[in-house]
């Protein structure tokens, strides 16, 4: 009989393999993991807060070259996405050298705008926290432009347009997302979704 923690991992290649990566919804999530440079955990409990605090004290201590992403899979978690969320939150104050993010088998499914429509991205099968590193982040955003831009609203539209710069990598990201997931029927990959997290 499989172990919680291979079925685990098995619905989390799926949802990797079948979804992620097949959508190409990240342009980086093969090379992640095809270098060896992807760190999962599957993490017992319905709230591991210990275990949760030992994992990221372990990732802490790696390099770039050893982890760029960590998931922590969490199979077992009591509560619903606001409990995780405010876990998420918990688990953000320990971290120094890496941004978490939520994953979760009951975010919304919101293709109105590119933003909202991340949230379905992340219906992972399981509750999932994904931790990237910031060095990592910073070396893929280098070279994009970022912050703020400061108009002279006496400016004519047309003139305000063309101060316009392109949009960021992420920006970049999330509209290709949307595009791709328009173009895929949402309800069918909603059902795909459904299915990898059957256990």
């Amino acid at each position: 009989m499989e172990s919680i923690e291979a079925a685990a991992l098995a619905r989390n290649d799926r949802y990797l393999r079948e979804f992620v990566e097949a959508l190409e919804l990240c342009p980086f999530a093969r090379k992640c993991r095809e270098s060896g440079r992807l760190a999962r955990r599957v993490l017992r409990g319905e709230r591991p807060a210990e275990a949760t605090a030992a994992a990221v004290r372990e990732l802490e201590l790696t390099s770039e070259e050893q982890v760029e992403v960590a998931l922590l899979i969490y199979p077992e978690f009591a509560g619903d996405l606001r409990a995780f969320e405010e876990f998420r939150d918990d688990v953000r104050g320990w971290l120094r050298l890496f941004y978490c993010v939520a994953f979760h088998p009951a975010l919304p499914m919101d293709l109105s705008d590119a933003n909202r429509a991340v949230s379905f991205l992340r219906r992972s099968p399981d509750p999932t926290l994904q931790l990237v590193r910031i060095s990592t982040l910073d070396r893929v955003r280098s070279g994009r432009p970022a912050g703020s831009v400061y108009l002279d609203t006496s400016r004519s539209l047309p003139e305000l347009h063309d101060l316009e710069g392109p949009p960021s990598l992420s920006e970049q990201i999330t509209q290709a997302n949307l595009r791709t997931l328009r173009r895929h029927e949402p309800d069918r990959l909603a059902a795909l979704l459904a299915g990898l997290g059957r256990r």
